[in-house]
């Protein structure tokens, strides 16, 4: 508990982008320190899929302190990318050693195609094949909010890809958190960015806008789960364990009714093996 009020209190994000690479178990956000390893995931996720990177206009949110996991989409040959962040400040140095690597390594890339924006409001209405996170969504706190922008910009036909990450992103107790209502969370412990959603609240809100929701790849960690169990709070204690044990998934999200790909079976104890989706989605 007193590391936990540490966090809340003392942790500040600016501290933690100096300290962090240095704590015990601090998750550091990946796409400012291996932006390139972020992109490559993104594309080997979207092949599993039938979907290649070149010529698709695609938006990263959450994109963090840079916009490196951009300019190594644009060096994948997308045909733009805009990389929004609402909080992280723009570390202009770090960036600009992120568009200096990708450039070296190809030069035939027009860079002004990555352009960084805090919001989504001026993104047009249907103008985007592609939406992409790495770790994001577990911290937005108006799930419908965000949803609704992203339903509004992406085109039909287009694919939303979501990594997210479900465990507790400071301590290496994945499930700890799920220990405390919601009042003791938001006053004293939550760090400021972790609202504890769970596979199935992601699931519904993007249900609720329009979006076919499947999973691509899962996993769970059942024997940490089984450590916290018969404590979790009332809030969760009556809620699908197979789901809790959740603590990482890729979530697909498709506009068309009848595109999604066979929703998540939480008998099925792991990773799911890669499918295609039958027809319809953006090329």
């Amino acid at each position: 508990m007193t590391l936990r009020v540490l966090r809340r209190f003392f942790f500040t994000e600016k501290r933690l982008a100096t300290w962090g690479p240095r704590l015990p178990y601090y998750r550091v956000n990946q796409g400012v320190t291996d932006p390139v390893a972020v992109a490559r995931a993104y594309a080997e996720d979207l092949a599993r899929l039938g979907l290649a990177i070149p010529g698709k206009r695609i938006v990263e949110i959450g994109c963090g302190a840079t916009n490196g996991v951009g300019y190594a989409l644009a060096g994948l040959g997308a045909a733009s990318v805009v990389c929004q962040e609402p909080y992280a400040r723009h570390d202009v140095g770090l960036d600009a050693k992120h568009l200096q690597h990708q450039v070296l390594a190809h030069p035939q890339v027009q860079f002004h195609t990555v352009v960084r924006t805090v919001a989504l409001d001026d993104i047009p209405d249907a103008s985007v094949d592609v939406v992409l996170s790495n770790s994001v969504l577990e911290h937005v706190r108006d799930l419908p909010a965000l949803c609704g922008e992203l339903a509004r910009i992406l085109a039909p036909g287009g694919v939303m890809l979501h990594r997210v990450d479900y465990r507790d992103h400071f301590f290496k107790y994945p499930f700890h958190f799920l220990l405390f209502s919601q009042k003791v969370w938001n006053r004293f412990l939550d760090p400021g960015d972790l609202p504890r959603w769970r596979y199935d609240d992601h699931a519904a809100a993007l249900a609720r806008v329009g979006f076919d929701v499947s999973v691509l790849d899962y996993a769970r960690d059942e024997d940490a789960f089984a450590a916290v169990a018969d404590r979790l709070h009332p809030d969760f204690a009556d809620r699908d364990p197979a789901v809790l044990s959740i603590v990482t998934a890729t979530l697909v999200c498709l506009r068309r009714p009848g595109e999604a790909l066979p929703p998540l079976d939480p008998s099925a104890g792991g990773p799911e093996a890669p499918r295609t989706p039958p027809y319809g989605v953006a090329r």
